[in-house]
């Protein structure tokens, strides 16, 4: 056997050696996907830490990858080959804190893959996506039973109603993002990245997103990423200033919404007590004024305390999971959409020691 052979022999030995579950799990790891994802919207639901040894599953357990990721499977069966996200390189990041795209890479292909599993398995009958208006004002205008008391619910149900899906994606790849816009399979979807549980909060971060969508900010080669809610745009960011305008407007209507402009950054008392008297006022949530307030100071560890002060600081999720439930069937999608929508209602996660190794 000549060099050239003996060391074809050796590779291919070494490729076997490699080809295991464990380094399997490590190349998605090395590709920015953690354990708590793998095991959530990857992995099978009857997975424990006993199936790491067992060779027999990882043909299973490649073939799922491979329809994640959306690559050949002899990608994914060769342990040289990179496991990479699908890159998105028209995607908009917006409010991005010291991050490269490839850093928001694995994230991104995550939640437009649990956006699509959730379009996919609308139930019926399944309307055709009716985009919001341009103006925010309008869309308040359609908005059904919006009341000023019930605002996350009223954005919801007309969001829905309209084929317009809010995925609750709170189990995604780190780092993630507060929001996202995006057309998905010609609909219309917003994703949320993260576990907010205040209902103002949450629905002024819609009204945002949903703001990019009425604008056209997003194709399906291109969504809308807003990472960090807590960095201000700046003057020369025209797309986050507008979405911030459509937000403010549907939720406060054709008057400025009235964001308390004396209260201290730190004192959420103050703040709490100027926001309750202006919902008095003018009928406007409480909630949506004090993050309106946050949106702007940049201070939500007051804004929190303020609507903790209130009782108006959780339900969100809550909320958020009856529509899914209400719109989405679960039980008649495929098992790969399943797996996928198993990060709206995380699983066990797979123990980093384990999955390290």
């Amino acid at each position: 056997m000549t060099s050239d052979h003996w060391g074809d022999a050796i590779a291919r030995r070494s490729n076997l050696a490699k080809r295991s579950i464990r380094f399997l799990i490590r190349r998605l790891r090395q590709a920015g996907f953690g354990s708590e994802f793998i095991a959530g919207a990857i992995l099978p639901d009857w997975w424990d830490q006993s199936c790491l040894n067992q060779r027999e599953l990882l043909p299973e357990i490649e073939i799922r990858v491979s329809r994640f990721l959306a690559v050949p499977l002899s990608t994914v069966s060769d342990p040289e080959s990179t496991l990479d996200p699908t890159a998105y390189p028209k995607a908009q990041l917006r409010c991005v804190r010291d991050l490269g795209r490839d850093r928001l890479a694995p994230a991104i292909h995550a939640a437009m893959r649990i956006a699509g599993a959730v379009v996919r398995n609308l139930k019926e009958p399944v309307p055709a996506a009716a985009y919001p208006p341009s103006d925010g004002l309008a869309w308040r205008q359609e908005i059904r039973g919006l009341d000023g008391s019930a605002v996350l619910e009223s954005i919801l149900d007309d969001l829905w109603t309209r084929g317009m899906p809010v995925v609750p994606a709170h189990l995604l790849p780190t780092p993630g993002f507060q929001g996202l816009a995006a057309v998905v399979e010609n609909r219309p979807v917003v994703v949320l990245g993260h576990s907010h549980d205040e209902p103002g909060r949450v629905a002024f971060r819609i009204a945002h997103e949903v703001g990019h969508i009425a604008k056209g900010d997003c194709a399906p080669d291109a969504p809308v990423v807003d990472e960090d809610e807590e960095i201000l745009g700046d003057d020369e960011d025209d797309m986050e200033e507008l979405a911030d305008q459509y937000a403010m407007r549907a939720l406060a209507g054709e008057a400025a919404i009235p964001v308390p402009s004396s209260s201290a950054l730190g004192n959420f008392k103050d703040l709490a007590t100027q926001a309750a008297a202006a919902a008095r006022e003018t009928g406007v949530d409480a909630g949506s004024i004090i993050f309106s307030w946050a949106r702007t100071t940049g201070d939500y560890a007051t804004a929190i305390r303020a609507t903790k002060a209130l009782y108006l600081a959780a339900g969100a999720t809550r909320i958020l999971r009856q529509y899914f439930n209400r719109f989405v069937d679960v039980e008649g999608a495929s098992q790969t959409d399943q797996e996928l929508m198993r990060a709206i209602v995380p699983g066990s996660p797979l123990s980093a020691d384990a999955s390290s190794r």
